[in-house]
């Protein structure tokens, strides 16, 4: 299936999220988030600075945002978890550094789940298992609560994308290892073992239950069915980050050109969880 190009020149883009026909996403080497507006291109909205990594829509018209720290010394901010008010100048608000005794280091993606909490992944380091021998989280924070916990601890796999598919289970994937897991009965469980270079980032769900997963060094987005890659969308010799669904397209972010691609594949995905009560 063929794609096209619709933005260029981003920097370092990550984390889309599709809401009242516009595409949100951030760009984590400019500190930025910004917005794409179909035939009116893009612009920047927020400048939460360091390296927001990750986006997920939430009540009260709030993006919530990972926020990786920074990729450089000159930009580097603590860690955690942000909201950035839409509806407003772009203010930023600092929901937490540290999640049950536990710093944050580097998270990386989120998400809502069923029960209204925001569960996001921390890999605890680099994305380099040369230097990274951090155990990997994934946790959950309650915004009512203020408060949130540990629901576990991967070991040195660089645990990156997640997301709740219609059951109310959780997935996510893990670079390092180039698996998508899911938590079942309280234990991971594997879904898909992912070949050679198709080092799994950001991921998205159809919904008759397809993973589109963001397969960075395959330069594609790996479609998988069960436990099998049933197809994959080319993006040139780029390195895919990410994707959301936009009615029955799939936008792409990608990073090593700075470019964002649409697919109109002609499925619809599965709608995700805001954190409304």
């Amino acid at each position: 299936m063929q794609g096209e190009i619709v933005a260029e020149k981003l920097a370092f883009p990550e984390g889309p999220v599709w809401h009242d026909a516009v595409l949100y996403f951030v760009e984590i080497a400019a500190g930025a988030v910004s917005r794409y507006r179909p035939g009116r291109g893009v612009e920047r909205c927020a400048l939460p600075g360091g390296g927001p990594n990750g986006a997920t829509l939430g009540p009260d018209h709030v993006l919530y945002v990972t926020q990786n720290g920074g990729m450089t010394r000159e930009d580097r901010k603590p860690a955690g978890i942000e909201g950035v008010a839409l509806d407003s100048n772009g203010d930023v608000t600092v929901l937490t550094n540290e999640v049950s005794g536990h710093k944050l280091v580097t998270p990386n993606d989120l998400a809502f789940g069923p029960d209204n909490r925001l569960y996001f992944t921390d890999p605890s380091g680099p994305p380099d298992p040369a230097r990274n021998k951090n155990d990997g989280r994934i946790y959950a924070w309650d915004l009512a609560r203020g408060a949130g916990e540990v629901i576990a601890t991967l070991g040195p796999v660089f645990p990156n994308g997640i997301a709740f598919d219609r059951t109310g289970t959780l997935y996510w994937t893990e670079t390092f290892s180039r698996r998508v897991m899911k938590l079942q009965g309280g234990n991971p469980e594997l879904v898909a073992q992912l070949p050679e270079r198709h080092f799994p980032d950001g991921f998205c769900i159809d919904e008759e239950g397809r993973l589109y997963v963001a397969s960075t060094y395959g330069h594609c987005v790996s479609v998988i069915e069960g436990d099998r890659i049933v197809d994959r969308l080319l993006c040139g010799d780029g390195m895919p980050t990410n994707c959301c669904f936009a009615g029955t397209d799939l936008y792409v972010t990608e990073s090593r050109r700075g470019t964002l691609w649409r697919f109109s594949i002609g499925r619809r995905g599965l709608p995700l969880h805001t954190g409304a009560r």
